[in-house]
């Protein structure tokens, strides 16, 4: 599979190309922007990726099925390309892609960079937006349930997660003695009289 295949050999250095200062110049315009960015090459490698995709491989677990992920997305657009009727690859519209790495969600878009924008290969350019965990929709649904405030609703999904009070204290840069508070409320708002409880009502499927 050209993913598997692709990740085994990916490389990060930028390739050489006929005109360097044009990729060098787009790159670094995409190194500053949130998202993750990468550069795949025609065989479907890893070429290049910006800081912010670092970020996100950092932050998730999961990060090397993230970046197969991508990877198998970009072998997907190569081959829509190779199946499509035009002879003209900037007629070839963006493709987008949701895929789920265990608990986050994240958009994938893609657009062909057609040979000479760059230099003499063509390019794929991959964004990869990380979209809300399903740990944020339980925080809004549990603002809107049992009317808890978003500090509240904070302590409440991490208290779901596991998590000890001290970690969540760290976690939310707040004393122990604050989470303890919250946690308070939110037992009485919710009815229920510990954590046991509480973890029950949340992961009730009627709730």
């Amino acid at each position: 599979m050209l993913a598997q295949e692709s990740f085994a050999s990916a490389s990060v250095e930028a390739p050489m190309l006929q005109d360097t200062s044009r990729f060098y110049s787009l790159a670094a315009a995409l190194n500053e922007i949130d998202e993750g960015a990468i550069f795949l090459n025609s065989e479907g490698q890893l070429i290049w990726h910006n800081r912010a995709f670092d970020k996100l491989l950092v932050e998730n677990r999961e990060g090397h099925l993230l970046v197969a992920a991508v990877l198998e997305f970009a072998a997907d657009c190569y081959q829509e390309l190779y199946n499509s009727h035009t002879d003209r690859l900037d007629e070839i519209s963006s493709l987008v892609r949701e895929v789920t790495i265990g608990r986050i969600e994240h958009e994938l878009y893609s657009t062909l960079l057609p040979k000479g924008m760059l230099g003499g290969d063509i390019f794929l350019l991959c964004i990869v937006k990380r979209s809300a965990s399903r740990w944020s929709s339980y925080e809004e649904l549990l603002r809107q349930t049992w009317g808890l405030t978003e500090r509240e609703s904070q302590v409440a999904v991490e208290c779901l997660r596991g998590k000890k009070n001290l970690e969540i204290a760290e976690h939310l840069h707040i004393s122990v003695e604050t989470v303890n508070k919250h946690l308070d409320k939110v037992y009485q708002k919710a009815g229920v009289r510990g954590r046991a409880e509480l973890a029950s009502r949340m992961l009730d499927s009627s709730f």
